[in-house]
């Protein structure tokens, strides 16, 4: 579940992971390309750092005592996921995945920002098990961040429940989801905490904490926004803001 700092390659303004790819590209001059590779050439990952195996990144003695607890939350997860997801939230995730698993989360622990979605897309998160990646909304807010200078695989996503909903309808959200993310919360001893959607929003309330809201990607894709600029930009910079400079 733990993603090491060495097993990263940078290329060009961005890294990969070579785990992920079928066979290694020969030009990556910025990120533009690296959101640009064909998964059938490179492989569902290629896009990311992270991979249904390694999940957190973490890069030194604190952050990897953050990634064992979060690791034992998913194992958690796994041992009794109906109480965590919901049984038809849970039914129809193991239908429509694509790998080994249920979602939880990814990215890197230490980053003390964490983005909190609602749950995972059908075409997205769903399917590979990686938090706003390959799907509309997801690829929408990748190239949002990278525009505003923030790599998205060094910031920590997670969504308020972890499977799928029917239908990506998310009806109510079970008892266990809100423990599962109290206690995930609790690990990362985070700086400031973002809330993607009202039902994300809802959720942390509920739980007491205080949330920076911020509209979900889906909300300007089902507006006609396919390509960052203009208004989300504006919204997601709140992001840079809190986060500061940060480099691997």
């Amino acid at each position: 579940m733990l993603l090491q700092p060495e097993t990263l390659e940078r290329v060009g303004e961005v890294y990969v992971n070579p785990n992920n790819l079928k066979v290694r590209p020969l030009m990556l001059e910025g990120w533009r390309d690296f959101l640009a590779l064909d998964e059938k050439t490179y492989g569902t990952y290629a896009r990311t750092i992270y991979n249904p195996e390694e999940r957190f990144l973490v890069t030194d003695g604190k952050s990897e005592s953050k990634g064992i607890e979060l690791s034992g939350l998913y194992r958690s997860l796994l041992t009794n996921p109906e109480y965590f997801c919901g049984r038809e939230n849970l039914e129809y995730q193991m239908k429509v995945r694509e790998f080994e698993g249920l979602p939880f989360a990814n990215g890197f622990v230490g980053s003390r920002v964490i983005l909190v979605g609602e749950a995972p897309g059908r075409r997205g998160c769903g399917k590979t098990g990686i938090c706003f990646y390959r799907d509309a909304s997801g690829m929408l807010l990748r190239e949002t961040l990278f525009s505003l200078g923030i790599n998205p695989d060094f910031l920590y996503i997670t969504n308020v429940v972890k499977c799928n909903p029917p239908e990506n309808r998310l009806r109510k959200i079970p008892p266990g989801a809100y423990e599962l993310l109290a206690m995930e919360v609790e690990v990362l001893k985070l700086k400031a905490i973002f809330a993607v959607g009202r039902t994300a929003e809802g959720a942390l309330k509920e739980l007491g904490y205080d949330a920076i809201y911020l509209r979900h990607p889906a909300w300007y894709v089902r507006r006609g926004v396919r390509r960052a600029g203009g208004e989300i930009l504006a919204e997601y910079a709140k992001i840079r803001e809190v986060l500061g400079e940060w480099r691997l």
